[in-house]
C-alpha cells in the first residue's frame, strides 16, 4: 500500500470513531500513558494542522500546549482532517522535503509517520470509548512494516513512543504494531 493510501485510510478509519465519540467520553482515560480523549484528539487534531502546513510548505507555529478541541471535537477534527486530506491531495511529489517540528524528512517519510500515528490513535481512540475497529489488513502490515524501521530507541526516549511491549510472533498484525509501538494490545 502507498503511503498516501496509508494516510487516506488512516483518515478514514479515524474519523467515523471521532464522529461517534460523545461529550461525555472527552475526559475517559485512553491506552496511551496519561491522556485523557480529549488530549488524544487535541493531538490528532493539532497532528492533522501540522503535517497539512508541513506538505503546503507552510512554517509551523502555534503554542504546543493550545487546547484545539474546544467546545465541538468533531467540528475541529474535520477542520484538520480537511486540510491535512486537502494538502495531501496536492501532494504529487512524494520526494519532496516536508520540516516538521522534530525534522526534515521526505513526504513518503513524513506520510507513513501520519498514517501509522492516526492507526495507533484510532486503536486507542475506539479502545476509550468502546467502539469497534477493524483497519484492512494491508494497511496494519504497510504500517507496521514502517515502524519496524523508524519507531527508534531515540523516538521512545524523546516521549514519542513508549517501551516495546511483548507480543507471540504468531500474533495479528495490529498487535504486532500496538506492541511495538508501546501499547498493550
Amino acid at each position: 500500500m502507498d503511503p498516501k493510501t496509508q494516510a487516506v485510510t488512516a483518515a478514514q478509519l479515524l474519523t467515523p470513531l471521532v464522529d461517534r465519540t460523545r461529550e461525555d467520553q472527552l475526559d475517559k482515560e485512553t491506552p496511551c500513558a496519561s491522556w485523557s480523549v480529549r488530549d488524544l484528539l487535541n493531538h490528532v487534531i493539532g497532528g492533522g494542522h501540522m503535517f497539512a502546513a508541513g506538505l503546503r510548505g507552510e512554517a509551523i507555529g502555534g503554542d504546543p500546549d493550545a487546547d484545539l478541541v474546544g467546545e465541538d471535537h468533531r467540528a475541529s477534527f474535520h477542520g484538520a482532517i480537511d486540510g491535512f486530506t486537502a494538502a495531501l491531495e496536492a501532494t504529487d511529489d512524494l520526494d519532496k522535503m516536508v520540516t516538521l517540528p522534530f525534522g526534515t524528512m521526505p513526504a513518503v517519510i513524513a506520510l507513513q509517520l501520519a498514517a501509522g500515528d492516526l492507526l495507533v490513535h484510532s486503536w486507542d481512540l475506539s479502545q476509550a470509548t468502546g467502539q469497534a475497529f477493524d483497519p484492512p489488513t494491508d494497511f496494519v502490515e504497510a504500517s507496521y512494516a514502517f515502524f519496524q524501521v523508524a519507531v527508534t530507541d531515540d523516538l521512545r526516549a524523546a516521549g514519542m513512543f513508549g517501551p516495546a511491549q511483548p507480543v507471540d510472533d504468531d500474533a495479528p498484525p495490529l498487535a504486532k504494531l500496538l506492541a511495538h509501538a508501546g501499547r498493550q494490545p
